[in-house]
């Protein structure tokens, strides 16, 4: 999960060149080298610590059995996350936007996420929107989905799920 607090940093350092190397260093003095290629609407970053690869629009989105794509949304860009070393793991990040209600959006993914048996850690509901922190029963795989009404009328749908192979 690291690599996702990162996420803004990283997509900042990836605007521009085709290419860059920078240096992060962590609250303890780590450094780590984050080397970044943009290639049209794809930008990799990648470290001794994994990769994480960001796309534009549909292309690469990646959803889970129990969090599909919701019907007739669009896909807006998506991220996928692989780790190596210490902190394994791999996940996504996927940002769809639909003109149904938040809370319609809230009910359908609550449907399949029950169905699927995973365990609500997490809810909350506002009029504006809500916030959802799902996981199996082993704890190594989980999500959070937010879905939010934004001022165009349309409901921004984000998830970020992953899964620890340690």
């Amino acid at each position: 999960m690291r690599a996702l607090m990162l996420t803004p940093l990283l997509l900042l350092a990836a605007c521009g060149s085709k290419e860059e190397t920078i240096t992060v260093k962590n609250g303890d003095g780590v450094e780590t080298k984050i080397t970044t290629e943009k290639d049209g609407g794809t930008t990799t970053l990648s470290s001794d610590k994994g990769n994480i690869v960001f796309k534009e629009g549909a292309e690469g989105a990646s959803f889970p059995a129990y969090a599909p794509q919701y019907p007739g949304s669009e896909i807006t860009s998506s991220a996928n996350f692989t780790g190596t070393g210490s902190e394994g793991g791999s996940g996504s990040m996927v940002t769809q936007t639909t003109s149904d209600a938040p809370d319609k959006v809230m009910a359908f993914y609550k449907a399949k996420i029950t169905e699927a048996g995973m365990k609500t850690n997490m809810e909350t509901t506002t009029p504006e929107g809500a916030m959802m922190m799902v996981g199996d029963a082993s704890g190594k795989s989980g999500m959070m989905i937010t879905m939010s009404k934004g001022d165009d009328g349309k409901t921004t749908i984000a998830f970020m799920g992953g899964q620890d192979t340690k």
